[in-house]
């Protein structure tokens, strides 16, 4: 027996491109934002490390999963990552999902709690109301692919230089479009049923999509413990201001191994 997290167990149905780093004592699994994939973390992983093994998952129909058909029913999507990867959610570990990852993340753990499997020994959210409250996406996803586009840009998810590439743009606002059905499909919850695990709250001070009130009101749904950290920059902030926040991250991560009662028990 020994503290280190070995890397992730075999069957993982594609949602793990990368494996755990050895030595890391913490499994971090990160869900990306609607229109995003798994490289949003990649930095991550060697910023974190030795202490944390930096998991991005890969939801079907981008990158390495591009020929595979997207997921729009949470409630199926939750349930194939709870099986893949249930393998892998053992010892210490935690979720960080933003802004879409956000809502899969917290589903995920609603699924997992609702089993009676083990939960995060931390849920960590991102740039994401709390579950209860409207997320303002229904209106965005009416409007044309040009103002979705421009909408993605405005807010820092996409790049203006997509323009330039008709194809390459029309791909990517497919993809939103898909995510954004994601975030409206049946798994919104209300705060009468919180989780038994801490939730952590970062919101963009500069975020023009979700407010302090929209963040603090996660509180409601743990009976854990909640705590809501500002962090400079808007919606994007785990990229535009990718030092303040790792920085912040790890101070919130390095703790979890050491009091886990599991922390010692990794394979």
């Amino acid at each position: 027996m020994n503290g280190s997290a070995g890397p992730p167990a075999s069957g993982a149905g594609g949602y793990l491109p990368t494996s755990a780093a050895p030595g890391a004592r913490l499994r971090l699994f990160c869900f990306h934002h609607a229109g995003g994939a798994a490289s949003a973390f990649a930095p991550w992983v060697q910023a974190l490390r030795p202490d944390i093994a930096v998991l991005p998952v890969q939801l079907p129909g981008r990158e390495g999963r591009i020929r595979e058909p997207r997921q729009l029913s949470m409630g199926a999507l939750v349930a194939d990552l709870d099986e893949a990867l249930g393998p892998s959610l053992t010892g210490p570990y935690a979720f960080y999902g933003h802004s879409m990852g956000a809502a899969v993340a917290y589903a995920l753990t609603r699924h997992r709690h609702a089993l009676g499997r083990p939960l995060p020994a931390r849920l960590l959210v991102g740039a994401f109301p709390a579950p209860h409250l409207p997320t303002g996406l229904d209106a965005v996803a009416e409007l044309s692919d040009e103002l979705l586009a421009q909408w993605m840009i405005d807010i820092g998810g996409m790049s203006p230089e997509l323009l330039r590439y008709p194809e390459w743009l029309q791909a990517a606002v497919s993809l939103l479009r898909a995510d954004l059905e994601l975030c409206a499909s049946p798994g919104r919850t209300r705060p009468d049923d919180p989780l038994p695990c801490p939730i952590q709250v970062f919101t963009g001070r500069a975020d023009t999509l979700v407010t302090a009130r929209d963040a603090a009101a996660w509180a409601q749904h743990t009976e854990g413990g909640c705590s809501v950290q500002p962090v400079p920059g808007g919606h994007f902030f785990i990229r535009d201001e990718s030092r303040s926040f790792l920085h912040l991250l790890r101070r919130a991560l390095v703790p979890l191994a050491t009091i886990h009662p599991a922390a010692r028990s990794l394979p």
